[in-house]
């Protein structure tokens, strides 16, 4: 029987949790991209011309399309904050000479931190798709979207999170 120690295990189980979490994250998106798209599309059919404004129809188609592109849109996030595009891989920032043993763990770990940005990124664009249904009034439908924005740029902000720790760093004007 083979002995697996705990940095081993780590590893293992974040690896198969983050390709299985980024697969099952971007088509869950794209499904939902396109049941939105549906579902907002027969509701501007039954409203009619006048119910619906040309401002929120147009939103929603948006909405669905950011939702079905997810992965280009969580890369435009990221390039509008200075950051290259990313391939949503796994993240190999830790270097062994640097922590060791451990740095497999903590790429590892890094990694379902990524995963867990491209979940928020996702549920703030989610809450924005939601402020666009009936009944919100203006200040409940714009906070919602204030709420949305956090959520993206926090999850954009976790996606790329190897390249903003080395910003915080040189910002700080640490090096290791």
């Amino acid at each position: 029987m083979m002995s697996i120690d705990a940095l081993t295990a780590i590893e293992n189980f974040a690896s198969g949790i983050f390709s299985a979490g980024m697969e099952f994250l971007f088509t869950w998106g794209e499904l939902l991209g396109v049941i939105g798209l549906i579902g907002h599309l027969m509701r501007a059919r039954a409203e009619g011309r006048h119910s619906m404004g040309p401002g929120k129809f147009i939103a929603g188609i948006v909405i669905c399309g950011m939702l079905v592109a997810l992965p280009s849109f969580i890369n435009a996030g990221g390039t509008q904050m200075g950051f290259r595009a990313d391939s949503f891989g796994p993240i190999a920032y830790v270097q062994p000479t640097t922590f060791g043993a451990a740095a497999g763990a903590a790429n590892a770990m890094l990694s379902l931190v990524k995963l867990a940005g491209v979940g928020f990124a996702m549920n703030g664009i989610s809450i924005w798709r939601k402020s666009l249904l009936d009944g919100h009034t203006a200040l409940s439908s714009s906070e919602s979207i204030s709420k949305g924005n956090v959520k993206f740029v926090a999850g954009v902000l976790l996606v790329f999170i190897d390249r903003v720790i080395d910003a915080s760093l040189a910002s700080l004007g640490l090096a290791f």
